[in-house]
């Protein structure tokens, strides 16, 4: 599955690819559903994700990442700020 990165450093959009077999959902029905982190494929609950700053459909949607990740994308942003 191919989607598209934020990349700080660059400022830009990057293509992005994911396994095909991750369940990447922009939306969900039901908060437990069991959905794979948009940066490092971990499973989560959706309702335990947080939206992307970084990985995004073409629209600028952002997917749902993992707690870890979220602290990673919002460190990396901070660091250039600027």
């Amino acid at each position: 599955m191919m989607l598209q990165k934020w990349n700080p450093e660059k400022r830009c959009y990057e293509p992005y690819s994911v396994p095909g077999e991750w369940n990447i959902p922009l939306l969900c029905d039901s908060e437990s559903e069991i959905i794979n982190c948009a940066q490092c494929g971990k499973r989560i609950a959706y309702g335990q994700s947080y939206t992307s700053r970084q990985v995004h459909t073409l629209y600028g949607l952002g997917y749902g990442v993992c707690g870890d990740c979220n602290k990673r994308e919002l460190e990396e942003e901070r660091r250039n700020r600027g």
